[in-house]
């Protein structure tokens, strides 16, 4: 019994170490694998790389022998296989180990692999495959952009070339090789999403713009929302008193003072109520330009108006606005002053339909009270920041002031002509009037399905 025992745990401890030197080699197995794939990939990376230049010039020497030079100089390890004989004669100068292999082997019709982190030559065969040529049209990317993801998908005699005048990729390799870079080509050459920005301009008085200032956001309900300061349409939803933005619009002072909220407003809603104000004088929109753009790419939106300027000889005109206030013209006879209100907006989506606005804008005025050979100042503002918002949601930049003043001379005829006593028959009437510029930025997100586009 005792014997039996024995032989079983003797078989049992066999068993074990079996498994142990089994689970052992397939480790060391697999662990192989992944390494010689990294460094057959690193092998390559290095010949690609490798800019050391070479000069050399043989006469009648032997193949085999000229390759075993190039790869000891490099640092490369080579096996030559079978069928690698024969003489060449050639004369290089300045030339790196990748294009002077590649010449050698197809002058001697050989050909040669990676493997193992070696580079190995051998005869070519007869039934391997031929390179071939296959033209890829981009449709959305640049071809010179999408011409540097795939490098990694050719072989080292693999060439790829832009054709600008169709918009296309040539490429010449292995079949198998122009398959893995044409899944790569599809990958990148997708439809950029366009983003319509609508724009709403507005001129109004402080008075208005604080009550609208008040209450940005609105009166928040379940369905829709208003906007305090504007004609509201009747809602058949009960309303609650949640403002859910609550920013006071500044004070008329020197200052920039410009000002960024958001509405959380229906955009149909939010026209009523501002044609609704303009109907009463509150306000005046002064331009609703809509434009779209692609994703990441700017759009620039300008409204205001042109000052031509006459210049006496050897005048100019120089202003120092990076996009408002800019001039034109020659030293001498009339010059173009552009003012009025430059906005550039640049989106960026996210995956879950928030939209990123990089928003630029900037103001400039003529001061005629303020004249140098009869040529206006030009006051500006600018301002520059980044907010966030969902799809459709509007954005205010507000805080953009104007002053605008005004002389009334009224007078009894004749009478006001007395000297003396004729001012008692006269009149003058001063107005000074602030005027606040604001701007409602809306984006929207445009669907490939949509067949909304900018007017």
């Amino acid at each position: 019994m005792t014997k039996k025992n024995n032989a079983l745990k003797i078989i049992k401890g066999r068993i074990v170490k079996s498994a142990v030197f089994l689970a052992a080699f397939i480790f060391l197995f697999f662990a192989n694998g992944y390494s010689l794939a990294a460094e057959q990939i690193d092998l390559k990376s290095k010949i690609e790389n490798d800019k050391r230049l070479f000069s050399i010039e043989v006469r009648d020497a032997l193949t085999s022998d000229v390759m075993r030079a190039l790869a000891q100089q490099s640092g490369f390890n080579l096996i030559l296989g079978d069928g690698v004989d024969g003489k060449v004669t050639l004369s290089f100068n300045d030339i790196v180990f990748k294009d002077a292999m590649e010449m050698i082997l197809k002058a001697s019709g050989l050909t040669y692999s990676i493997q193992n982190n070696v580079f190995w030559v051998g005869k070519k065969v007869d039934n391997s495959p031929d390179m071939v040529t296959e033209m890829v049209r981009m449709n959305y990317a640049d071809p010179s952009s999408a011409l540097t993801q795939i490098k990694s998908a050719l072989s080292l005699n693999g060439t790829a070339l832009v054709d600008a005048r169709m918009n296309a990729i040539i490429i010449r390799d292995l079949p198998a090789n122009i398959i893995n870079a044409k899944k790569v080509l599809k990958t990148i050459d997708t439809q950029t999403t366009q983003v319509l920005i609508e724009a709403r301009i507005v001129e109004t008085s402080t008075s208005f713009s604080r009550q609208l200032g008040v209450q940005w956001g609105g009166e928040y309900a379940s369905s829709r929302n208003s906007i305090s300061g504007a004609s509201a349409l009747p809602m058949s939803t009960s309303i609650s008193k949640n403002f859910a933005v609550n920013l006071p619009a500044p004070g008329a002072t020197s200052g920039v003072g410009i000002v960024l909220g958001s509405l959380l407003s229906n955009k149909l809603l939010l026209d009523i109520q501002l044609s609704a104000a303009e109907s009463r004088g509150d306000l005046k929109i002064v331009a609703r330009p809509r434009i779209a753009t692609v994703n990441n790419k700017s759009a620039s939106i300008h409204s205001g108006m042109t000052i031509r300027v006459k210049l006496s000889q050897g005048l100019t005109v120089s202003t120092g606005g990076s996009t408002g206030g800019t001039s034109s013209g020659s030293s001498s006879g009339v010059q173009e002053i552009k003012t009025g209100i430059d906005l550039t907006v640049t989106p960026q989506i996210s995956s879950d339909d928030f939209i990123q606005l990089m928003i630029n804008t900037n103001k400039s005025d003529p001061n005629f009270s303020q004249q140098v050979d009869g040529i206006p100042s030009i006051t500006e503002k600018s301002a520059q920041t980044n907010v966030i918002v969902k799809d459709g949601e509007t954005v205010v930049i507000g805080g953009l002031y104007k002053t605008m003043k005004s002389e009334q001379n009224d007078s009894v005829p004749f009478l006001s002509d007395i000297p003396v006593l004729g001012y008692l028959f006269q009149s003058r009437t001063r107005n000074l009037q602030d005027e606040e510029l604001l701007v409602f930025i809306t984006p929207k997100i445009v669907r490939y399905e949509s067949k909304e586009v900018a007017n």
